[in-house]
């Protein structure tokens, strides 16, 4: 009873961000979900049920590049309420969402922390207010502001005027972006916690109702509660169907009516009680309250001034107090007492005295009154883990006064046994930035806490890079002895930046936060390995150096191809045609969801001499880069190159999987230095553009900057019918609509790359979605399907192309359901190449229903009559001149996937996610 852990779910490595999991019996708590935490937990042994709530130390890619695919897994897997707590700038990451991320099957419950520093929140002896709590955990927050000497940049009207100037918040500074023109400016950072369930003013909704109402026009608390009604979009449904939200009586009584008709359904319209629970609260699904032309008009600004200057964005802290557990009844001392047995016992151990009638002696009853203390033990002071969240030593001052000015904090970080009786803190999780760990300020810090304190340190400068997703690294190896060209190790290193022994000065229990730590704080245990963790093959292969063994049918597979390839080089090389020395990598060959062999959507296709085009760039993108590449700490080759090298992304459709992966691949090429010298031109819908806008308020994307960002709208490339010109109103906030400008951007990226042309192309699919056709000058061509059923537009498009990338969702036999969900089939594909008269034909983005290996595909792979077939695999690097190879190979491969595949069954269906 009451007994829960903390796991280190993910560490610091190229392919994830440190993500927490606190765990009960009954609840389960995530803190921080960086990109790839959705396919990290898919991998592991925890389950998504019994959820709760996920907390964010920061709004921003680095702590949030997985909440929408988390968000869609929670959902799937039955989740039916989810809180999240954030600091300020959540309701606005949140709300830049809204063009993908949707569920009406959970209740969705977002709030911001209260963002005035703590010593400003407590009101006497009384400690701040938590922002999260239910019967498991109590959860405070502490903001945390970087600071320097005599900045005093950002209001604060809580901040004493006379105080050091150490304790005043530092705003970044940019130069203005050329994507936005609004200089509205938004109140500073208030106290008060804003939460996506208070009801919406009637004056809003009433408002956004009008022609002529401009969301990114509201300022104050009114932007706020656009963002909030924008959650409530995404998440329709709600635990009280009566909020006062602003509708009309016909409207309410609309939504009264559908509260009683899903009662009478017992589940249309209400979400499945939580697991253990005795009680469930009315849930209806409520009405939209603003039209889909408003639901995706651009944001409010968030920033002060100009849009594109964010305010500094704090980091949240957080304090978490377990649960208080009754002592324990002394049946012995009861029953010297004459306590009665039953349910009067049950009182004394909820803490209520109790009288009852006793055997005078004399043969009479006399009342005797009995006291909690008397016979129950004490009870068990509640356990406490801290999680802080230091991104830089600027930081620091602002932790160190939340933990000495605050008389409530600072009974947690004591060393006196007194406070270490009354608020014990068992263990303090640290999210160390680049020199904070060194620093002698956060060295007191540490070891202000009593030596029985565990510390779990997550740096990434001292964390080895480990591979997080051993399955396909090891299927990546094996395939490496069949062709060491096309299938490279996934690169990694065993040894960090900086050795985590030579740091002096840490606390006695002071250890790196790695993987599959576990921590238990109640019972109380040192952190240990999860025993219940699965065995990572290719971890104990990097570990030993050793080869990975391949089975004796797997080798004789692998000699047998190797000797057709070999006779037919022997036969001489084929004639070498225009583009045959093109490098086309996939890096995400699944679909909807990752698995643990395959990523979600993103092909990169590298140009010798002109650069690089990325294709898609699903959640895990650079991660996925820095494996196949390598992520050199110096940032002069490996993924870094890649990066400077991108001339192109191109965004095919708003499904998250397609481009979930974008902020992160901007936000690390913001960081080079020197900078590239040349644009990296996004081409994408309207609504891919505007997110880009609307998350600059958060993080510089490097959109405003010289040789940054240069935003190209897909409809102006259209193959065969641009559209009309945009209206001036929507050119004055979203200049990137002006058409004309968006083909001469097209045309200076075509010059960069040396391309021809560069197409559009609009496909079938359940929303809006383009597919695109790229020709060379030197006479090659790649056309893209992105997520579509089979197309005429695509053959048109796309003839004679030299390389066909065509969806391959499911199987030949599975074609009704690929017309359902609006995919292909394998043979659907391969019919599209043919009446393309492509050259080759690449397949990819399998359903996970095929975990690892594909079906059958209906095809003899190098049939007369049509294109050379290949399928895609995670980390494969194809040179279209070796194109031939990968067909050759296919059943030595086919033979090493079914020799690694899981059996273990998936705990929901992923095939119902898109």
């Amino acid at each position: 009873m009451h007994a829960w852990n903390v796991s280190v779910l993910s560490e610091a490595t190229s392919d994830t961000e440190p993500t927490l999991l606190v765990e009960f019996d009954s609840g389960k708590y995530i803190f921080n979900a960086g990109e790839a935490t959705g396919r990290t937990w898919l991998q592991s042994h925890h389950s998504l049920r019994k959820t709760r709530g996920l907390f964010l130390t920061a709004a921003g890619t680095q702590r949030c590049g997985g909440v929408g695919g988390v968000l869609m897994l929670c959902a799937d897997a039955a989740v039916p309420k989810l809180d999240i707590v954030g600091p300020y700038g959540l309701m606005h990451y949140l709300a830049t969402m809204r063009g993908f991320a949707y569920r009406a099957t959970m209740v969705v419950n977002a709030r911001e922390a209260p963002s005035a520093p703590v010593r400003a929140l407590e009101h006497g002896a009384q400690p701040p207010e938590p922002v999260f709590k239910d019967d498991n955990l109590t959860v405070y927050g502490i903001p945390l502001y970087p600071t320097l000497d005599g900045d005093q940049s950002v209001e604060n009207t809580d901040a004493d005027p006379a105080s050091d100037a150490a304790d005043r918040p530092l705003k970044r500074k940019r130069e203005d972006s050329p994507q936005g023109s609004s200089k509205r400016r938004t109140p500073p950072l208030t106290d008060h916690t804003i939460e996506s369930t208070s009801p919406v003013s009637r004056s809003l909704s009433t408002r956004a109702r009008s022609p002529h109402f401009q969301p990114h026009a509201l300022v104050g608390d009114d932007a706020q509660e656009w963002r909030k009604l924008m959650l409530q979009e995404m998440f329709p449904l709600q635990e009280s169907p009566m909020l006062d939200t602003g509708l009309s009586k016909k409207e309410k009584e609309r939504a009264r009516l559908a509260q009683v008709q899903a009662k009478k359904a017992g589940t249309a319209g209400s979400a499945p009680a939580a697991e253990g629970s005795t009680a469930q609260p009315a849930r209806t699904r409520a009405p939209s309250l603003v039209s889909p032309e408003k639901r995706n008009a651009r944001l409010p600004p968030l920033a002060e001034g100009d849009a594109s200057a964010p305010p500094a964005l704090p980091t949240l802290a957080y304090l978490l107090v377990g649960p208080s557990v009754r002592g324990k009844f002394d049946a012995k001392k009861a029953e010297a007492l004459g306590v009665p047995r039953g349910p009067i016992r049950g009182k004394l151990t909820k803490g209520e005295t109790i009288t009852f009638e006793v055997d005078d002696g004399n043969g009479g009853k006399t009342q005797r009154t009995v006291r909690p203390e008397e016979c129950v033990g004490p009870p068990e002071i509640a356990q406490s883990v801290l999680i802080v969240d230091v991104p830089t030593p600027a930081h620091i001052p602002s932790l160190m006064a939340s933990f000495t000015e605050s008389p409530f904090f600072s009974q947690y970080r004591s060393k006196t046994e007194a406070s270490r009786k009354e608020h014990p803190v068992h263990a303090v999780f640290h999210l160390c930035g680049e020199g904070v760990l060194e620093d002698e300020r956060y060295k007191e810090f540490m070891n202000g806490f009593s030596d029985d304190t565990h510390h779990l340190i997550s740096s990434r400068l001292h964390t080895p890079d480990r591979v997080a997703f051993g399955k396909s690294a090891l299927v990546q190896t094996k395939l490496n002895e069949l062709d060491a060209d096309m299938f490279p190790v996934p690169k990694y290193s065993l040894t960090p930046a900086r050795d985590f022994a030579s740091v002096t000065g840490l606390p006695p229990k002071a250890i790196l936060a790695e993987r599959n730590l576990i921590t238990h704080v109640r019972p109380l245990r040192a952190p240990a390995k999860d025993s219940r963790a699965k065995e990572d093959e290719f971890s104990a292969i990097a570990e030993t150096g050793a080869v990975q063994e391949l089975s004796d049918a797997v080798r004789e597979d692998f000699a047998a191809v190797k000797a057709q390839v070999s006779a037919r080089i022997g036969r001489g090389s084929p004639a070498s045609q225009p583009g045959d020395d093109v490098v086309v990598t996939p890096l995400g060959t699944g679909s909807a969801v990752p698995t643990a062999l395959r990523n979600v959507s993103g092909t990169l296709i590298q140009i010798p001499g002109r650069g690089n085009i990325l294709l898609d760039c699903g959640e895990g993108t650079w991660g996925q880069l820095a494996r196949s590449f390598g992520n050199d700490p110096a940032r002069t080759s490996g993924v870094w190159q890649v990066i400077r090298d991108l001339k192109c992304i191109f965004l095919s459709h708003m499904h998250g999987d397609h481009h979930m992966g974008l902020s992160k691949i901007l936000l690390m090429r913001n960081t080079m230095n020197p900078p590239p010298s040349e644009p990296l031109y996004i081409v994408g819908l309207r609504q891919h553009l505007l997110y880009l806008i609307e998350r600059q308020e958060l993080e510089d994307a490097g959109l405003g900057d010289p040789n940054g960002v240069v935003l190209i709208l897909s409809d102006a490339l259209n193959w065969r019918k641009p559209p009309k010109p945009y209206g001036r109103a929507a050119l004055m906030d979203e200049p990137f609509m002006n058409l004309e400008m968006a083909r001469q951007n097209a045309r200076a990226m075509c010059r960069t790359l040396g391309l021809q042309s560069f197409t559009a192309v609009d496909v079938a699919h359940r929303v809006r979605c383009y597919g695109c056709v790229i020709r060379h000058e030197d006479g090659w061509s790649v056309a893209f399907s992105a997520d579509t059923m089979p197309t005429e537009n695509l053959v048109r498009a796309g003839r004679d192309a030299t390389l066909l990338i065509h969806e391959s969702s499911l199987s030949p036999e599975e074609e009704q359901l690929a017309r359902e969900k609006a995919h292909s089939t394998s043979a659907q594909a391969i019919d599209i190449g043919k009446r393309m008269n492509a050259q080759k034909l690449l397949l990819t983005h399998f359903s996970a229903r095929y975990p690892g290996m594909p079906p059958s595909q209906g095809h003899d792979g190098e049939a007369s009559d049509g294109p050379l077939i290949g399928l895609a695999f995670d980390y494969a690097r194809i040179r279209l001149g070796d194109f031939w190879k990968l067909n050759t190979y296919l059943p030595a491969i086919q033979h090493t996937f079914q020799e690694v595949e899981d059996d273990d069954s998936m705990e929901i269906d992923l095939t119902k996610l898109q």
